[in-house]
């Protein structure tokens, strides 16, 4: 009974599933948008929710007043919700919503989508033409059996091979891609065909381009569709059920005893003698790494430990894979090369000459062309190694400044493995990239 003041009324199902929801949307700082009446959209960001109101930052002013309905659209755990509260209160740069009521499921997807992490190497190049328009290279977000998210890292002009500005103004939905070509994704061999931009958005100076690709391609993308089903579920038709974190049962812990003191000692209980003898198990030591070879100058790079990638096999494995550097003499070459020897790889052989490479390559687990060497540059140079070495080529990764259609079609029937936009970064996912075109990931 509450003796003093209202007693607090207790949420009702269906707002503990709202609660559960924006709780957890505001914990992992989940994207959000705002619509006001009219449809028109504001971005926003969950400072607070209770079980009264729902607290947001927005970013511009939301053109509705006290009272009316504002629907919050968001993604969590891979789904698209929306939820309508009313307005009571709007300040610049705030809004303060009842608390919705429900809470929908606003899932625009046909088929279930995997996301990717970016360590994983995922990229895709799409091309509106193949002498003319835009090119986009970047990395694949998520994707599923009808089409992708690519983060763009990169855009040029097809035409004339220059940059362009990263800006949602670049695209507009609806347009045609002529090639995409989507490399480097688990389990599934290099796919190439055509789409159409679906969304284009830019957030926080990242462009985001959802790209649809054509129909008629369900063989070629069968790889795609047994890959996205190891990592994700069928799309659900209704919201699924959640529990609020501060309402999850938490385990007991034992309380303390409270003994009564009595004048009569009690007799001491012997201990119970275990049937085998308690060991303390000795400090396992790890033994001192072997020291890799060393180069000149100070010791910038991190160890490969420091990546948290030092396993025994691991070292084994890199000792016996040998590294060519097809650059020209500079810094950049060597920093490339004691960043690659810091990682424990066996050897790694920089050459500036034809003559080098040549020595080298019977010995070469794979080979890294930034520039080329003197007598020949890029995709020429992997051009000549194929003629060279047929089908015993070990891969080739090629730097280059800018992709264009002419690059990416030579450098298929070349076999390179892999084009690299440069300035790349001396990075754990670049050791990744390597590793992966060495089998040894």
């Amino acid at each position: 009974m509450a003796m003093f003041g209202m007693k607090k009324t207790k949420p009702t199902e269906g707002s503990e599933l709202v609660l559960a929801y924006l709780e957890d949307a505001q914990r992992v700082r989940a994207a959000l948008v705002a619509f006001d009446p009219k449809g028109r959209e504001t971005p926003a960001s969950l400072v607070a929710v209770t079980e009264e109101r729902v607290t947001l930052s927005v970013q511009g002013r939301v053109m509705a007043e006290k009272g009316e309905p504002v629907t919050l659209l968001f993604h969590l755990e891979g789904l698209r919700f929306k939820a309508t509260g009313r307005i009571q209160e709007s300040k610049a740069g705030t809004l303060t919503l009842d608390l919705p009521t429900s809470i929908e499921l606003a899932e625009r997807r046909k088929q279930p989508r995997a996301r990717l992490n970016q360590r994983e190497g995922a990229i895709a190049i799409a091309l509106t033409g193949l002498f003319e328009g835009i090119g986009l290279t970047g990395t694949i977000d998520n994707i599923s059996g009808g089409g992708m998210c690519l983060k763009v890292g990169r855009a040029m002009n097809v035409k004339t091979q220059g940059p362009m500005h990263l800006g949602s103004n670049l695209l507009t939905v609806g347009q045609v891609f002529m090639l995409i070509k989507l490399s480097k994704l688990p389990k599934c061999p290099l796919i190439e065909l055509g789409g159409t931009a679906t969304h284009v958005a830019s957030e926080g100076g990242l462009l985001s381009v959802g790209i649809a690709f054509e129909p008629g391609k369900e063989i070629l993308l069968g790889p795609v569709k047994a890959f996205v089903s190891t990592r994700s579920s069928a799309i659900p038709t209704s919201v699924p059920p959640k529990v609020r974190r501060s309402q999850e049962a938490e385990p007991k812990t034992a309380e303390p005893s409270i003994e009564l003191v009595s004048a009569r000692p009690t007799p001491r209980k012997e201990p119970e003698v275990a049937s085998e003898p308690m060991v303390t198990p000795e400090p396992v030591r790890t033994p001192a790494p072997e020291p890799d070879h060393q180069v000149q100058g100070p010791e910038v790079f991190p160890t490969p430990e420091a990546h948290g990638r030092g396993t025994a096999l691991l070292r084994v494995k890199k000792r016996t894979r040998n590294l060519l550097l097809a650059m020209r003499e500079g810094p950049d070459r060597d920093a490339l090369a004691a960043f690659l020897m810091a990682d424990g790889y066996g050897q790694v052989l920089p050459v500036a000459t034809l003559t080098e490479l040549l020595g080298f390559l019977d010995r070469a687990s794979l080979v890294f062309v930034d520039g080329g060497v003197a007598e020949i540059q890029g995709i020429a140079l992997a051009s000549l190694l194929r003629r060279k070495l047929q089908e015993d080529m070990p891969p080739v990764i090629l730097a280059e400044d800018t992709v264009d259609s002419e690059l990416v079609m030579g450098a298929q029937e070349t076999g390179v493995a892999q084009i690299l936009v440069k300035p790349y970064d001396l990075d754990h996912d670049f050791l990744h990239l390597i590793e992966e075109h060495l089998g040894i990931g």
